[in-house]
């Protein structure tokens, strides 16, 4: 032991620098009534998304250093010359790993230093972007949002670099300036990503922001309101210019105000309740009634508190200064604790797990009361738990941070207790006994009862004080995930796969150009923006794990990518006669029949689909028409997601019949007795201009005779000219036809 104390202190004495790297952060370990003292770790950044990672600090000469907990059941390195070491350790990935540091020298181990550092290897979700104003006079513009909360949200793109850090309940807001120049429309290419703290950065989320010094009347500004929010009305405050009335759509009902001198507004909104409220406000200048571009606010409102927080058990009485809670709420919750020493914060997990550590009140009984409040301020009922300190007991024993839910089974629980103690442990699946050392601490491996919730109690031998710890087991994979359809083929490459999973799940998407992952909600509901190769075919992987790390099986879905665009439909009758009836049929045929290509007809009175035929791409589509217009028709073929360019079809609806022909303009040839009396003389029918509907088709019929008719065509300005054979008394009846089919109401005129 002397000769090992001289290898510490001699090297000191040999120069100064030497005695300088001794005094500071390569200081040796001191040795404590001749044992071998714990190595000391310099700091480490937790939580890290570095795998393995490198921990450095000091030890003692000629020792090695062990690392134990990560993923490998050792890591080590030796202690160098000046009294330092680094060694890579490989953490269990995306959990919470408790290392144990120690040093070995001479086959005699230190105590260990504990280091807890979290893995997180999982990117934020791409944030989303409330609606921005577009195009814009303003050089600044307020960004508005959500992200994962904790999260550093940078902006990128303006005319300078901007970040925020995300709330607790996921919202950012951010203002930035854009770039301008006078007298010209400047386009801002915005992107925003979010880094979370350990270093994982999401997909960008992309903005267009245009600046058009020009523009004569700019959508409103809206300021920033809580959402989501319990409160109903709310104000919607903002600017605009001055004197210009505003208009707010979208809530439970429109509401209309004015911008006073200063262009700022107030105007109070009724919400649609427990449901999103896309809020749309304009700009409109009274004298004229011209409008600006919208802009929009979403408002969540919720007003249904939580359920009551469910609490894991916890040892009453106890000798502790604090109680360690744990348990379960609404996901992403405010937990507020009063009744002990002092009133304790804390917020739930995207699961809605918890844990906190409440001071108590000595010798006394701390009815602890546990309420959640979820982001629009809802509270729920308190949930009360009495936990009895009494400063008479002894020191409960002290577990370790362990992983729950975990798949593991057996599980090693670790921790500190009085030296030499026997620790027993029940309500696993078989009771377990450990001794600690001289150091106090000791280790079991626990088996615990599968796939259930374990309420381990652990006790001293003798003594009745009790240390509750709850870990639940879970070792049953999470079924594949269900996905949404993709259209595919598809000319984007950005792309969004949704669908439903184990809720919470960890939702991990391979096979785009990069790697994209994402958590399900309490429904288990997920959407993952990802990436596409061009102009091929793309396997998309998805797999879930769950809280404990259990992976389901794959779900797997194609989609492909096409730059190339199909050519437009080609249809029978462009350019059709009018009709009189509401429904016309456009048909006609692609030029490269495809299985699965379909056919969409805009600018009716509703959009109507069909298929095409697989062989010959002849297509046959019923088009409901508006009313009584003019009708322009878009008609497409949609492969997938991937949509032609449009052939046109131009066809006027008329179901208005033309006014009865006007006598009054209308005028008849007369005849003789002698020539009637063998029918054979014809006389002129004329009608001047109005006398029926233009280019009207008409119809003169002889209704004496019965059966002799004549037709004529009217010219633009209603006038027309035939002949027919008549006798003086007889009686002719004139229609008109329009275009569209339509027939007059008959007049009749006698022949003179």
């Amino acid at each position: 032991m002397h000769i090992r104390i001289r290898s510490l202190l001699f090297p000191c004495l040999l120069s100064i620098g030497l005695l300088a790297a001794c005094g500071g952060g390569g200081s040796p370990p001191p040795m404590d009534g001749g044992e071998l003292a714990a190595p000391s770790l310099d700091a480490f950044a937790s939580p890290t998304n570095q795998n393995p990672i490198t921990l450095t600090g000091a030890g003692e000469l000629g020792a090695t250093i062990q690392v134990r907990g990560g993923a490998e059941p050792i890591a080590s390195a030796d202690v160098a010359a000046d009294g330092t070491f680094s060694v890579d350790v490989m953490l269990n990935a995306d959990s919470i790993n408790t290392l144990l540091v120690s040093q070995v020298l001479d086959g005699i181990e230190s105590p260990a230093t504990t280091l807890s550092i979290e893995h997180d290897g999982t990117p934020p979700t791409t944030p989303t972007l409330d609606p921005v104003t577009s195009p814009t006079w303003r050089a600044t513009q307020t960004l508005r949002g959500s992200a994962e909360p904790g999260a550093t949200l940078s902006v990128t793109g303006g005319a300078a670099d901007g970040s925020t850090t995300v709330d607790g309940a996921g919202h950012f807001e951010l203002e930035i300036t854009l770039n301008t120049a006078v007298a010209s429309i400047t386009e801002n290419d915005l992107s925003l990503i979010a880094t979370d703290a350990a270093g994982n950065a999401s997909e960008a989320a992309m903005a267009v922001i245009v600046h058009n010094p020009t523009i004569a009347l700019e959508a409103p500004v809206l300021d920033s309101q809580p959402s989501p929010t319990s409160a109903d009305p709310i104000h919607v405050t903002g600017s605009a210019e001055p004197g210009v009335s505003i208009s707010v759509a979208g809530g439970a009902a429109p509401v209309t105000g004015v911008a006073g001198a200063d262009g700022s507004f107030d105007l109070t909104v009724g919400l649609h309740h427990n449901a999103e409220n896309t809020l749309t406000a304009f700009a409109v200048v009274p004298a004229t009634g011209g409008s600006s571009a919208p802009a929009t606010l979403v408002i969540i409102h919720d007003d249904i508190a939580p359920d009551a927080p469910s609490l894991d058990a916890v040892a009453s009485p106890t000798g502790a200064d604090s109680a360690h809670l744990t348990g379960t709420t609404e996901a992403l919750a405010r937990i507020h604790i009063t009744g002990g020493m002092a009133a304790v914060d804390a917020t739930a997990d995207d699961a809605g797990a918890f844990a906190a550590d409440v001071p108590l009140t000595s010798d006394s009984d701390n009815m602890l009361e546990v309420v959640a409040s979820d982001a629009a301020g809802n509270a729920s009922d308190a949930t009360v738990l009495t936990v009895t300190q009494d400063s008479s007991l002894p020191t409960p024993i002290s577990v370790d941070p362990f992983v729950s839910p975990t798949a593991d089974n057996p599980i090693t629980l670790q921790g500190t207790t009085e030296a030499g103690a026997a620790v027993s442990i029940a309500g696993g699946a078989s009771p377990v006994m450990a001794t600690a050392g001289g150091d106090g601490r000791f280790s079991a491996s626990v088996t615990l009862n599968a796939n259930a919730r374990n309420e381990l109690h652990l006790t001293r031998a003798a003594s009745t004080v009790e240390t509750i710890v709850t870990i639940v087991h879970d070792d049953i994979a999470p079924a594949a995930p269900d996905l949404n359809p993709l259209a595919s083929p598809t000319n984007q490459t950005a792309q969004t796969i949704s669908g439903t999973s184990e809720p919470n799940a960890r939702i991990a998407v391979s096979g785009a150009t990069s790697a994209a992952a994402g958590t399900a909600d309490a429904a288990g509901a997920f959407s993952i923006p990802v990436t596409i190769a061009e102009d091929s075919t793309t396997t998309l992987s998805v797999i879930a794990t769950d809280r404990a790390g259990n992976a389901s099986a794959p779900s797997t879905m194609n989609v492909t990518h096409s730059s190339s665009t199909p050519d437009a439909p080609v249809v029978d009758a462009p350019t059709p006669p009018p009709t009189n009836m509401a429904t016309f049929t456009v048909s006609g045929h692609i030029t490269t029949p495809t299985a699965g290509v379909t056919i969409t007809i805009r600018g009716g009175a509703a959009d109507a689909m069909g298929p095409t035929d697989a062989s010959t791409g002849v297509f046959s589509v019923d088009v409901t028409l508006q009313a009584n217009m003019d009708n322009s028709l878009e008609v497409v073929s949609i492969d997938g997601a991937i949509e032609s360019p449009a052939a046109l079809v131009a066809i006027t609806h008329d179901d208005i019949a033309p006014s009865a022909p006007d006598s009054a303009h209308i005028s008849l040839g007369s005849t003789t007795l002698s020539t009637c009396l063998a029918r054979t003389e014809r006389i002129n029918v004329t009608g001047g201009s109005a006398a029926v509907e233009g280019a009207a088709r008409v119809r003169v019929l002889n209704v004496t005779e019965g059966s002799t008719t004549a037709n004529a065509t009217a010219g633009a300005d209603g006038s027309f000219s035939t002949s027919i054979t008549a006798c003086r008394g007889d009686v002719l009846r004139i229609t008109a036809t329009d275009a569209a089919g339509n027939a007059s109401d008959p007049t009749e005129m006698p022949v003179g």
